[in-house]
């Protein structure tokens, strides 16, 4: 554990000094044109340490500190609406000579207050119709992704609502894309239970995301034993219309950084001396296209984006990732993009949405 430490504290200390610089130049953003409000600092000096014990206090095997988690998390989105609004105003100023800068204050909490209102909603049921053979339309894909169980708000009564919701909408298949837990795995596994009572006509499957890692645990066997078929670089060929579909999976790209073993083979996933009309390609982040090869599919289903989650972080998920959310064509293969069922970090959405995907082959 003190070698762990060790090891953390470079790089703590350097996001430290950023966080700590970027705040400083807020501060002082808003106060160029207000007088009076020079202990406004105190406020900025808080939030640092906000997110920091909020940060720490979330990865807690057994956290108690609840309220501090949430206000760390909540400081860190409006710190990211706020900043985004003073290197605003710093643009504006080199057009306008006097600036009232103190709109930027007033502007971030109005923006922050509905990107709270935005995340803490339950997730939007939305469809899309996609292209495909005639012998399989119909065909009904209920996707959900990034629900990041056990952060916040998402517990087990939201999983249940979750759950009630794809049966609802009676799918072939329910497909799980990675980042469905956060947290340690003793605490949040019991709260993924719900999704033993998840209802398909076809099968449910599950892929791993960057999180399953962060968060080590035997997270595809605990799915197993709930039902949830995990595909790791597997594939699993299933009939609708008397027509076959091959349903492949790969763990996530990042698997590798935390365990070495663990590879992310989309190839491997896809092959098949099976013919099959269809095939599908379970990855968690859009950026795995590009590790395929040998071998195609039809329709890539995908997450870990967010859809940008709080703008602007959309322009930096761009820069590596070749989309943020909805669909894009690459090659042969149709990438949808889903904007995550849940959400991490700050409990906030701006210019995104949380979301339950029903694709529907027409």
């Amino acid at each position: 554990m003190k070698n762990r430490l060790l090891q953390i504290l470079p790089a703590l200390a350097i996001i430290l000094t950023v966080f700590g610089f970027a705040h400083w130049f807020c501060y002082l953003t808003v106060v160029r044109s207000v007088s009076g409000f020079d202990n406004l600092w105190y406020l900025y000096l808080a939030g640092i340490i906000l997110m920091l014990a909020g940060f720490i206090s979330s990865r807690a095997r057994n956290n108690k500190l609840i309220l501090l988690t949430w206000c760390g998390y909540v400081w860190m989105g409006f710190f990211t609406i706020h900043l985004f609004l003073s290197l605003v105003e710093t643009v504006i100023l080199q057009f306008v000579q006097h600036s009232y800068s103190y709109w930027i204050f007033i502007a971030s909490i109005i923006i922050s207050v509905w990107a709270l209102y935005k995340g803490l909603k339950f997730p939007a049921t939305v469809t899309h119709f996609v292209s495909g053979p005639e012998t399989i339309k119909n065909f009904k894909i209920a996707q959900i992704s990034d629900l990041h169980v056990g952060l916040l708000h998402l517990n087990q009564k939201w999983l249940e609502k979750i759950v009630c919701e794809i049966n609802f909408q009676k799918p072939d298949i329910v497909v799980i894309t990675g980042d469905l837990a956060e947290g340690d795995f003793e605490r949040v596994s019991k709260m993924l239970v719900p999704l033993k009572n998840l209802k398909s006509n076809s099968g449910i499957f599950y892929i791993t995301g960057n999180h399953e890692y962060i968060h080590p645990g035997d997270w595809e066997g605990y799915l197993q034993s709930l039902g949830i078929t995990s595909l790791h670089n597997q594939n699993k060929v299933i009939e609708f219309n008397q027509q076959k579909i091959l349903v492949a999976g790969i763990p996530d790209k990042m698997a590798p950084r935390f365990n070495s073993d663990i590879k992310s083979l989309p190839d491997v996933a896809l092959k098949s001396d099976v013919q099959t009309i269809y095939k599908i390609l379970l990855a968690h982040q859009p950026s795995s296209i590009s590790d395929l090869k040998t071998e195609s599919c039809d329709l890539m289903l995908t997450g870990h984006t967010h859809g940008g989650q709080i703008f602007p972080f959309h322009f930096f998920v761009r820069l590596v990732q070749p989309m943020i959310k909805g669909f894009k064509k690459y090659d042969r293969a149709l990438i949808f993009n889903h904007q995550g069922t849940g959400l991490w970090g700050p409990p906030m959405r701006w210019f995104s949405q949380s979301e339950i995907v029903i694709l529907l082959i027409k």
